[in-house]
């Protein structure tokens, strides 16, 4: 996929999310992810779970605390959008977090704001279990 300078941008944001969250680093998760972040995570059921800021801040910080190994940080980027200080990234992984690997699609919305992006809104899909 070619980028465009600010589209690489935002591209080096997600990355740094991922390694971040892969990686534990809840100081660099708490600038990445904004106050308002609205998480929705459809299973391959069609139920859904719902998560905010806290609630994703306390699931990184319990995979933390018990040791939880690294998550896998290989990622797809399928599509990278940028609108004034809005993006838009839809990246594919595969990731085991103790439940088993999963394929999941995120569909990721970011906001820049004083010379930051962030993420206010995630929405994944689990497309496979294993």
């Amino acid at each position: 996929m070619l980028l465009n300078k600010i589209q690489q941008e935002l591209k080096e944001a997600v990355e740094a999310l991922i390694d971040a969250g892969c990686n534990y680093r809840l100081d660099d998760l708490e600038r990445l992810y904004a106050p308002e972040l609205t998480i929705v995570m459809l299973l391959p059921d069609g139920s859904v779970l719902n998560f905010d800021y806290q609630q994703n801040m306390e699931f990184f910080r319990q995979l933390r605390d018990s040791g939880a190994p690294p998550i896998d940080k290989t990622a797809e980027y399928n599509y990278i959008d940028v609108r004034d200080q809005f993006g838009y990234v839809i990246v594919t992984r595969q990731m085991d977090l103790g439940e088993g690997s999963k394929k999941i699609v995120f569909n990721l919305m970011l906001n820049k704001s004083n010379g930051v992006w962030q993420i206010y809104r995630e929405q994944a899909v689990v497309i496979s279990e294993t």
